[in-house]
């Protein structure tokens, strides 16, 4: 779907930026086939672990550690990711449940997540906005499908486990989509190929794709209205509030200005030192940057030079 624009230059624009929404895709299908399987262990036995009110901050956009925590700590999509979202979808959209015993703790997933999704952006004019009309910061919560549903072209695959699909997501249903403003045709184009498969389920509503930062230089949180900057506020509000801070595999990637300034701005705040244990397989780089830039003396850092094993991992840190 596209809005065509009549001035010179707008249908190329719109083709440049079908590379970057099959990038997204593509991530997706990827994180969706790994995790399409038994829950992992290990992120079990780290859900199991937690404390009431803990907080589990990731930039990962996979669903292991959801389905975990849905497993084993009573966690759910309707309120366990510091927002609430607009719709979940479990064999159709519904609003989110106002449940009894919320989520025991917190998923803060700062660059989105494989089951979040929006609608596919478009142009207007200069402008790149979402085909559906309602706040950008609306989110959409894919939860389970056991049946087929509406999605692009209908082409609905089955046999994936709870928070993981095929290739394409649902639609969005009932949900209000963008008139073209003046100037402009909405177009839907469907190219018919040899070796694409026909569609068996239905293609009614709003075509969707997940709700991702992908790992390009300028990353588009800004994008979502204020969908991320409310996430990476709750997550500097956890790490300036807690007192031991488990690091699993997150290496500071030097790029990743962000990030870093995330921790720096939290420990910054700080008016005491948490303990930190860094699980990981080369902890040079994060020992680095806890004891030379946030300020972490040794007597509070803690080094597990390994991968993470689950309980065979936690034990010993639990037990010290």
């Amino acid at each position: 779907m596209a809005a065509v624009a009549k001035e010179d230059g707008g249908f190329d624009r719109i083709v440049l930026s079908k590379p970057y929404n099959q990038l997204i895709f593509l991530f997706a299908t990827t994180l969706n086939e790994i995790a399409n399987g038994p829950v992992s262990q290990s992120h079990v036995d780290l859900s199991r672990s937690l404390g009431p009110d803990d907080v589990v901050v990731t930039f990962n956009w996979d669903t292991l550690m959801d389905r975990a925590l849905m497993e084993a700590a009573g966690w759910s999509v309707d309120d366990g990711y510091g927002v609430t979202p607009y719709r979940v979808f479990r064999d159709g959209w519904s609003s989110p449940a106002n449940r009894a015993s919320p989520s025991p703790n917190k998923l803060i997933k700062l660059h989105g997540s494989v089951n979040w999704l929006t609608t596919h952006p478009v142009y207007e004019g200069d402008e790149l906005v979402l085909t559906h009309n309602l706040p950008v910061e609306s989110l959409f919560v894919y939860e389970h499908a056991t049946r087929p549903y509406p999605t692009h072209a209908g082409r609905y695959m089955g046999g994936y486990a709870p928070l993981t699909y095929g290739y394409y997501p649902p639609n969005l249903t009932d949900v209000p989509g963008r008139s073209a403003p003046d100037g402009y045709l909405i177009v839907r184009v469907q190219p018919r190929l040899p070796w694409m498969p026909e569609g068996q389920a239905g293609e009614e509503g709003l075509v969707s794709m997940p709700l991702l930062i992908p790992p390009v230089k300028d990353k588009s949180y800004q994008f979502f209205g204020t969908l991320f900057e409310g996430l990476w506020e709750q997550a500097r509000a956890a790490l300036q509030a807690c007192d031991e801070l488990l690091v699993i595999g997150y290496s500071f990637p030097r790029t990743d200005l962000k990030s870093l300034d995330l921790f720096k701005g939290a420990f910054v705040r700080r008016t005491s030192l948490p303990r930190v244990t860094i699980v990981d397989p080369y902890p040079d780089r994060p020992r680095e940057v806890f004891r030379l830039e946030l300020g972490i003396p040794d007597t509070h850092l803690r080094i597990v030079a390994g991968p993470f094993l689950g309980q065979e991992t936690l034990a010993p840190i639990l037990e010290s």
